[in-house]
């Protein structure tokens, strides 16, 4: 999927129930071109009724608008389970785990789609899903810039 910067509507909140709570703290911000990337980990989902645990998502804005999440996810089989009326034990033989999280996947999310960008298979640490989070947002707006940290430069991963 390829996206236009600077004609991407901004995306309804209320669509989607996996997208990071905007009062959450970030790790760093980077300028992509004209867009702003803005790096959480571990943020809660803006809906309390959320079945995934977002170890680390990425919000791009265009002058202050969400137009794109890009979002490592895990399926939260507690949830799941009592969501879907079967047993956690079911869910953890389904998922071939004895975590209470399934697999972690890539997803991105636009104002009408949602897409899956496959299993994440790299380490989950603040600089590999950093990278593997703008990499993904440079992609689909096809963008070469370099990204420019902006703020807390020493502390951003």
């Amino acid at each position: 999927m390829f996206l236009d910067p600077e004609t991407q509507p901004a995306i309804d909140p209320l669509i989607w129930h996996a997208l990071p709570d905007p009062a959450s703290r970030p790790l760093g911000r980077w300028a992509l071109g004209s867009l702003t990337a803005i790096f959480y980990k571990n943020p809660p989902t803006r809906s309390s009724e959320s079945l995934v645990a977002l170890p680390y998502s990425l919000v791009v804005q265009r002058s202050g608008q969400t137009i794109l999440v890009v979002s490592l996810e895990m399926e939260d089989l507690r949830s799941l389970a009592l969501t879907l009326g079967c047993s956690l034990r079911e869910l953890q033989a389904e998922y071939q785990t004895k975590g209470v999280f399934g697999p972690v996947y890539g997803f991105l999310y636009s104002r009408g789609e949602r897409q899956s960008l496959g299993l994440y298979t790299d380490s989950l640490s603040d600089a590999a899903a950093a990278s593997f989070l703008i990499e993904a947002a440079l992609d689909i707006f096809d963008l070469i810039d370099e990204p420019v940290l902006l703020e807390g430069e020493d502390k951003a991963p």
